[in-house]
C-alpha cells in the first residue's frame, strides 16, 4: 500500500455527479471541498477523508452526515488515491448536501488489503464498530454536522461492520452516547448475524445484494431480512438479479479473483467481481429514497 494520499487540505473540486432517478440521469456541478483528518480510535489515530459542499449551511442550519467504511481492500489505489467506488461514494454524499468521512481502518494498524487473508486483522464486529462509532464522535462534535442525523455506509467487510453496527450491544455504542441514524451494507456477509442468539437492528437497515455474489452471497441477507422483518426495525433487503460483488464500483471490469479468501469456495478461494450498471444505478436510486426517508424522520 503506497503511502502517498493524493489529497490535500482544503482542496476544492467541481464535481460533476450523473444521479440516478430509476434508469434516467441528470447531472449536477457541485463544488466539493476535501480534506485529510484524524480520527481517534482507542490506541491509534485513523486517518480519514472528509467532504463537505463549498457552500456553508444557512445560518443556523445543520447538515446530514455519513460514516462510510471501506471493504477488505482498504481505501486506496496501489498510487495512493481513493478508488473509484470510495471518490464517486464520498463525492455523490456530499453532492446531497451531507458531510462525509469516509475511514481508514487499516494504514494505522501496519496494513492494506487483506483480502486474500483467511484470519483477518481489524475484524468487522471486534474491531471496526469501535471505528464507526468513533467517526459518529468526531461528526457529531462538529459544528457544521446534524448530531440526529448521521447514516453509516459500508461495503463488504464494511458492509458487514455495519450488521455489528446495528447491534444494542456494538463496540463503542455507549449509552447514552450519539447514535446513526441509519445504516446501509452493501453486500455484507450475513452468516454472522444469523448466527448471533438474539441479533436485532436498533436503526433502519438497508442490505443492498448482488444475486448472483458468489463472495457475500444472498441467500443468508434474505433469510435475515424475513427473520427480522417485525422487529422495530426491520432490515430491508434488495437482491440485484445477476449482479455480482462490487457491483456498484464504476468502471471495474468483471473478473475473477483467484486469491481472495471465501470460505464458500473449493479450497476456500476464488470468486467473481464487477461492476453492473443498471444494477448500480438502481442501487444509487434506492440509496437516496432510503436516506431521504430516514432525514424525514
Amino acid at each position: 500500500m503506497a503511502s502517498a494520499r493524493r489529497f490535500g487540505a482544503g482542496c476544492v473540486a467541481a464535481v460533476l455527479l450523473a444521479v440516478a432517478a430509476g434508469c434516467a440521469t441528470s447531472a449536477s456541478t457541485v463544488r466539493i471541498r476535501e480534506r485529510s483528518v484524524r480520527v481517534p480510535v482507542r490506541d491509534v489515530h485513523l486517518t480519514a477523508v472528509l467532504f463537505t459542499p463549498e457552500t456553508p449551511p444557512a445560518e443556523g442550519a445543520r447538515r446530514p452526515a455519513i460514516v462510510l467504511m471501506h471493504g477488505c481492500g482498504g481505501l486506496y489505489t496501489s498510487r495512493g488515491e481513493l478508488t473509484a467506488r470510495h471518490r464517486d461514494w464520498s463525492e455523490r454524499f456530499a453532492s446531497w448536501g451531507f458531510v462525509t468521512l469516509i475511514l481508514d481502518s487499516f494504514t494505522a494498524r501496519g496494513f492494506g488489503s487483506i483480502c486474500d487473508l483467511k484470519e483477518r486483522p481489524a475484524h468487522p464486529w471486534n474491531v471496526r464498530t469501535g471505528d464507526a462509532y468513533a467517526a459518529l464522535d468526531y461528526l457529531v462534535n462538529r459544528p457544521d454536522v446534524d448530531p440526529a442525523h448521521v447514516f453509516v455506509l459500508g461495503w463488504s467487510h464494511g458492509g458487514s461492520t455495519v450488521t455489528g453496527v446495528v447491534r444494542p450491544e456494538a463496540l463503542g455504542r455507549q449509552p447514552g452516547g450519539p447514535r446513526f441514524r441509519a445504516a446501509i451494507a452493501f453486500y455484507p456477509g450475513c452468516a454472522r448475524p444469523l448466527r448471533e442468539r438474539g441479533y436485532r437492528s436498533t436503526m433502519p437497515l438497508l442490505i443492498l445484494q448482488g444475486g448472483a455474489d458468489d463472495l457475500a452471497p444472498a441467500a443468508p441477507c434474505v433469510e435475515l431480512g424475513e427473520r427480522l422483518k417485525n422487529n422495530r426495525f426491520p432490515v430491508t433487503v434488495v437482491i440485484y438479479p445477476g449482479a455480482h460483488h462490487d457491483f456498484d464500483y464504476p468502471g471495474l471490469r468483471f473478473h475473477y479473483l483467484p486469491n481472495i479468501y471465501n470460505p464458500a469456495a473449493p479450497g476456500e478461494r476464488g470468486g467473481h467481481a464487477g461492476v453492473d450498471e443498471p444494477s448500480r444505478l438502481k442501487a444509487i436510486d434506492e440509496t437516496r429514497r432510503f436516506v431521504d426517508a430516514n432525514l424525514a424522520r
